[in-house]
């Protein structure tokens, strides 16, 4: 088997990847249902198209344990990432239909996405997209003016490419590949995928307590429990001694003033 997934990877499945990624100003959807690999096979496909050449540099909202892979969760920062060189570059952009419903199509998140896709052009930059339905996607981003392929993941050994501008050198507009392989890029596949407008706030430095710190990082940076790494039960050790200081204090505070 492992003969097999080398045969196919080194030939066919690089033919594909290159007509989808070998060009500039390329999206392409990855769609499946939960647990079905998408998030690997993202990355898997980073690693043939930097061992291809296609792309230089690779950064994701995906926390990888890589230096191949750059950690990037907010819209500044992936604009400057974007123009910080003329290196050819790919954007993994995990969770996507969650950031980018269609029933939130005039939210913010959803029109500075939108109005992202020129500067992803601009940057000669390539993207990927994964989510679970395009059905519940922004309609503006499914349009082939930007999207150029989808890749449909079924489960965790098959895929099908499916190219919506321009056919494969055999004359198809799709192709299957099975087994595929798992990345060699290690990551948690139970982690979230966050992406803001606004670039996190740094924590200040008189803030030397620790619990302080993830306090801060969970109710400024909007960093989730799992995020912080914590388990319910010690974020609620750290919160609950912080509010009932906070909340005597306003109590003692409102005795002051009534007397």
């Amino acid at each position: 088997m492992q003969q097999q997934m080398k045969q196919v990877i080194d030939n066919d499945f690089d033919m594909c990847v290159k007509v989808f990624f070998d060009q500039p100003a390329t999206m392409v959807l990855i769609v499946g249902d939960w647990k079905t690999g998408k998030t690997d096979f993202s990355l898997l496909l980073a690693e043939r198209m930097l061992k291809l050449g296609i792309v230089e540099k690779v950064a994701s909202n995906i926390e990888t344990k890589s230096d191949m892979i750059k950690f990037i969760s907010d819209l500044p920062t992936l604009k400057e990432w974007l123009f910080g060189d003329n290196s050819r570059k790919l954007y993994i952009f995990d969770e996507a239909g969650l950031h980018v419903h269609r029933r939130r199509s005039m939210s913010a998140k959803n029109i500075a996405i939108v109005t992202l896709m020129p500067e992803i052009s601009k940057a000669h930059a390539r993207l990927i997209m994964i989510l679970h339905n395009v059905e519940g996607f922004d309609k503006e981003l499914t349009s082939t003016v930007w999207c150029k392929g989808l890749i449909e993941k079924d489960n965790k050994y098959h895929v099908r490419f499916i190219s919506l501008t321009k056919p494969f050198p055999n004359g198809e507009f799709s192709m299957e590949f099975y087994p595929i392989p798992k990345t060699n890029i290690p990551f948690d596949p139970y982690a979230l995928a966050p992406f803001q407008l606004t670039r996190p706030t740094p924590i200040p430095s008189t803030l030397k307590n620790k619990e302080l710190q993830i306090l801060w990082e969970w109710a400024v940076n909007n960093k989730s429990v799992q995020q912080l790494g914590l388990h319910p039960q010690q974020f609620n050790r750290i919160v609950r001694p912080f509010v009932k200081k906070v909340l005597q204090a306003e109590t003692k505070s409102d005795i002051t003033i009534q007397r």
